[in-house]
């Protein structure tokens, strides 16, 4: 990995993958220790509001995300993450736009937000640097 767009992209999937581990890991504790939203203030409350499910969804994304970064020093692994994850975040932004809580998922405005720009992105910087790969394996050759 040792174009720009490879370096951008490892980059933005750790500050992406840890925020989601956090995120989800605060949620969690959030939905768990009742006192907390009511004494918490708003912003916190927004940040942290999400339901049981999408909390584990954050968490589970965020650490496979974390071990690939930390276990995988090829692009390929990178690649297919930046691209399954933005397929999977655009869907779901998309379907949370479609439908009320698909799933049972409190998907309201500010999800739907963070998905239809998270995934789109992620799908963006992916796509770019599985270019930027071809076009340096057509010039090498």
């Amino acid at each position: 990995m040792n174009a720009p767009i490879d370096r951008i992209l490892r980059w933005y999937l750790i500050v992406l993958m840890g925020g989601l581990l956090l995120q989800g890991i605060g949620s969690l504790i959030f939905r768990l220790v009742p006192a907390l939203p009511s004494s918490s203030p708003l912003l916190v409350r927004g940040a942290f509001g999400i339901d049981f499910w999408h909390a584990w969804i954050h968490i589970v994304w965020g650490a496979i995300g974390l071990a690939m970064l930390r276990f995988t020093q090829t692009r390929e692994p990178l690649l297919r993450l930046a691209l399954i994850f933005g397929t999977f975040y655009t869907a779901l932004g998309i379907w949370g736009v479609s439908v009320y809580h698909p799933l049972g998922l409190e998907l309201d405005l500010p999800e739907n937000f963070f998905h239809l720009v998270a995934g789109p992105l992620t799908l963006l910087l992916g796509v770019l640097a599985l270019l930027a790969g071809a076009r340096r394996m057509r010039e090498a050759h």
